[in-house]
């Protein structure tokens, strides 16, 4: 299977990490950008050095299990 390749990540795209890193996870800002995740935590990583305040991210990828649960109804602990 062949790589996938990856565009440059640009001015824009860092821009839009800066102001979105908080409330959506890094596979979400790749996919809307175009980017890879590693891109995105690259880019993170970067503007943490330069001494740009990033804050800890929220949102958080939910746990399949947790998901599936919830989709069976809202939590029922299983069959006895």
């Amino acid at each position: 299977m062949a790589r996938k390749r990856n565009r440059p990540y640009n001015v824009e795209d860092v821009k839009f990490v800066y102001e979105n890193y908080e409330n959506m996870t890094a596979q979400e800002i790749a996919e809307q950008r175009g980017l890879s995740k590693f891109q995105v935590a690259k880019i993170v990583s970067e503007l943490r050095k330069k001494g740009i305040n990033i804050p800890k991210k929220t949102a958080k990828r939910k746990n399949p299990v947790d998901a599936f649960i919830e989709q069976l109804g809202k939590g029922k602990k299983g069959k006895k």
